[in-house]
């Protein structure tokens, strides 16, 4: 007896120390088993966090939505427009003095305090009297949280995967449309309450979604091949995003504007109908975005269509016919979409700051358009009679720039995605010399670059993906465990169960696997 209790005597603290017992891991053969993967979520685990991130996001956008349509107060309006003047300038200042910072740890703590600080920064000014004092005051007190939610949130998306940020995105423009319509049915004084419980409510449930979304190392591995070197390549597709959202924002609060100083319309009235129609939109847009054989690309030019559709239907119908108006917020709920999912995939593509690009970004169309439109529009338009020549022609200018736009993002040669580094580039050309099926170099991706639809394709687990794809780099498994912090026999275990999902015996093997699925992806 004492021998057998001084043979049993070393393995539990070694079973303690690596998290789990080594019968449990080869016999049980479940990933949640593993102490290593107590971070992976249940199945009721995703669908609430997932949940949090699209309420708390469309929260956001819903203050902004009501932005510029306050009617409770002089104080009020003057307020909002202030705000938006601190929110730009605090994004800029973010974007170009903290962009080696990764605010979302920060904005963690500190979101829930400033936001609830912005909140009374919101209500206050709709029960005030004129006073311009309160106006500064309160635009002080709200542009910090409405700045730290922004790049709270931008951080948040830059690190999730494609696929996810673009229907999350979706989904949240929908509910911030559910929002307004809500909000449409509301008096002055109460929107401006629901307007401050909502940053409220956006900063918790970003709170929620940060802590309990156990960041993976997948977005780290993923860009193990990208150079981090301040290099001109690296800047011009960022360059050229932020000109397009300019020219793109100027262009749709150029029609907005003339709607709203020349037409003979009344919003309030059409602001209900409007916000029946996004929802219709925005629904059909998840539903094409949800389906796995629509690529980003076919999903982007929707979306700049429904934009460019705004500029041509003022020529066709009139400055009189509602249906153009109602295509102007089709037009705003796309551009919104279009900007955040694009802002992630900088992020991605080229490893930059998410503070630089949400800050350049958002900045530029959420507050420096708005705030230019709303600074020089009513003089600029008041001038302007309702003649069809000159709103037709203003509008066809929306239209090029609109198009403009496009191509400076979505050309075959600007394209964010479609730039390969310089490895890749060499890379094609053996496979062209070896007489590939992939031969043509340009249209060859980065295969890392789609390694979530490979680990999808073979099933693989959130852990296998991790451990595989190190592996696939290169990493040596001494190398690998060091990177997770795992034991030794959990890296093996899950080798072993990658290996046999793939079909592969070696490491050729496996780089084989994600040529063919490389190039079977280009040829769809």
């Amino acid at each position: 007896m004492i021998i057998s209790n001084s043979l049993f005597i070393p393995k539990r603290p070694r079973e303690k120390r690596m998290g789990v017992g080594r019968k449990q891991e080869r016999y049980n053969g479940r990933m949640s088993m593993t102490a290593d993967n107590t971070t992976r979520p249940r199945k009721k685990g995703p669908i609430a966090i997932e949940g949090a991130r699209i309420v708390g996001f469309a929260l956001l956008l819903a203050w902004f939505s009501a932005s510029g349509f306050l009617v409770s107060s002089a104080t009020a309006n003057s307020a909002d427009f202030l705000t938006l003047v601190a929110f730009t300038a605090l994004l800029f200042i973010a974007a170009f003095v903290g962009r080696s910072r990764d605010i979302r740890r920060q904005a963690t703590i500190l979101c829930p305090v400033f936001s609830a600080v912005a909140a009374v920064g919101t209500i206050v000014p709709s029960f005030t009297a004129d006073s311009p004092i309160i106006s500064i005051i309160c635009s002080l007190l709200t542009a910090p949280g409405l700045a730290f939610l922004v790049l709270g949130w931008g951080s948040l998306f830059s690190k999730r995967s494609m696929p996810t940020v673009i229907l999350e995105t979706i989904a949240a423009q929908l509910l911030m449309s559910a929002i307004h319509l809500t909000g449409c049915l509301q008096p002055p004084h109460l929107e401006a309450v629901l307007r401050g419980i909502y940053l409220i409510g956006s900063a918790f449930m970003f709170a929620i979604a940060a802590k309990a979304t156990q960041p993976t190392k997948l977005s780290h591995l993923l860009s193990g091949q990208h150079d981090h070197s301040q290099s001109a390549t690296k800047w011009q597709p960022f360059v050229r995003f932020i000109i397009a959202i300019n020219l793109w924002g100027a262009a749709i609060n150029l029609l907005y504007n003339i709607y709203r100083y020349c037409a003979p319309l009344d919003f309030e009235d059409l602001s209900a109908p409007a916000a029946l129609i996004e929802i219709a939109l925005l629904g059909l847009l998840l539903v094409v975005a949800s389906r796995q054989r629509v690529k980003d690309t076919q999903l982007y030019t929707i979306i700049f269509a429904t934009v460019l559709l705004a500029f041509l239907l003022v020529p066709i119908l009139g400055i009189q016919n509602t249906a153009p108006f109602y295509a102007l917020f089709l037009g705003f709920a796309a551009l919104s979409v279009l900007t955040w999912t694009l802002s992630a995939q900088i992020c991605q593509a080229y490893q930059l700051s998410s503070n630089m690009v949400y800050g350049c970004a958002i900045g530029s169309f959420l507050g420096l358009q708005i705030v230019i439109a709303r600074a020089i529009a009513r003089d600029a338009f008041s001038g302007i009679t309702s003649s069809p020549i000159e709103l037709n022609t203003l509008c066809l200018i929306g239209a090029f720039a609109s198009f403009a736009a496009y191509q400076l993002v979505f050309n075959h040669r600007s394209a964010i995605w479609s730039e390969p580094s310089e490895t890749m580039q060499e890379a094609a050309t053996d496979h062209s010399a070896e007489g590939d099926a992939c031969a043509n170099a340009e249209a060859v991706a980065d295969p890392f670059e789609r390694w979530d639809d490979f680990a999808a394709l073979y099933h693989l687990t959130p852990r296998e993906s991790e451990v595989l794809l190190l592996f696939a780099r290169g990493r040596s498994y001494e190398r690998i465990q060091e990177t997770l912090v795992i034991a030794r026999g959990t890296v093996n275990y899950h080798m072993s169960n990658a290996y046999r999902k793939i079909g592969i015996s070696s490491r050729q093997d496996l780089l084989d696997r994600l040529d063919e699925a490389a190039c079977s992806n280009e040829r769809k």
